[in-house]
């Protein structure tokens, strides 16, 4: 097995499309070898773009997230076909050094009731995982992919993760925002955001150039809002430049509002 790599998966031919972006924008920040799980040799892929390619059989659900582990390196960085990687990922490896498997706390799934679960383990988003194939996170997909089956009710392969970790002996840290910045709710950032999640891709791209409009000397702490396809950053410090901004953004989401009230 190579050392550390880059992890895919695509299974059908909307993320095979969806893929290609992703994986080239990685590639354009790091020099890590990138592989991809998919579930036919057919497709079109640009040539050079992933070292390798391993076949699989695909569910077509999020249960498909669990080929995870037939990752060809002994570190490994997931990452979903629906992200843009602006900078470079050393820091994500380098939790692996002390930690089995890393990922980021979700700010949602609590609408799930879990009796055996401590309502202080969070659910954590999939999107971006950092992980090694220890004997425990082995062992902790194997259990997860159990829980599919225990509780066919629930589709989301976040909730049966969250129980499955809670349950589990795997040694987890959890990281920052700067490394699963989703878009479509409220998100918060002091460092520079490398890997943005969400969709359609070409939005990544520019929120990603405003959210890194770092200003070192008053505003560390950004604050990313979005509305109705389009977004706001609010600066710890703000200035007037930004005050106008928001103005504008903010009266656009109030008439926008009001219009679809008369309607």
């Amino acid at each position: 097995m190579e050392n550390k790599g880059i992890l895919f998966i695509a299974t059908g031919e909307k993320y095979i499309k969806e893929v290609i972006p992703a994986a080239q924008s990685c590639k354009a920040s790091n020099n890590f070898p990138i592989a991809l799980i998919t579930d036919s040799d057919k497709y079109f892929l640009p040539e050079n773009l992933f070292n390798h390619i391993i076949i699989k059989t695909a569910c077509y659900s999020y249960r498909d997230k669990l080929l995870l582990k037939y990752s060809p390196f002994d570190q490994t960085i997931f990452l979903d076909t629906d992200t843009y990687v602006c900078d470079k990922l050393d820091d994500l490896f380098r939790i692996l050094d002390f930690r089995e498997f890393a990922i980021h706390q979700a700010d949602e799934g609590y609408e799930f009731q879990m009796p055996n679960v401590s309502n202080a383990m969070p659910e954590f988003n999939t999107g971006v995982i950092a992980y090694r194939l220890t004997p425990n996170v082995v062992e902790l997909i194997s259990n997860w992919e159990m829980s599919f089956k225990i509780n066919i009710d629930i589709l989301t392969d976040q909730y049966h993760l969250r129980k499955t970790l809670y349950e589990s002996e795997v040694k987890f840290a959890i990281f920052s925002s700067a490394y699963n910045f989703i878009i479509y709710y409220p998100n918060f950032v002091i460092q520079k955001v490398k890997i943005l999640h969400g969709r359609p891709f070409g939005s990544l791209i520019k929120i990603a150039k405003d959210i890194n409009n770092i200003r070192h000397t008053d505003a560390w702490r950004r604050m990313y809002y979005p509305y109705n396809k389009n977004f706001t950053i609010i600066y710890q410090n703000q200035k007037n430049k930004d005050i106008l901004k928001q103005l504008f953004f903010f009266t656009r989401a109030f008439f926008a509002n009001l219009i679809r009230k008369l309607k």
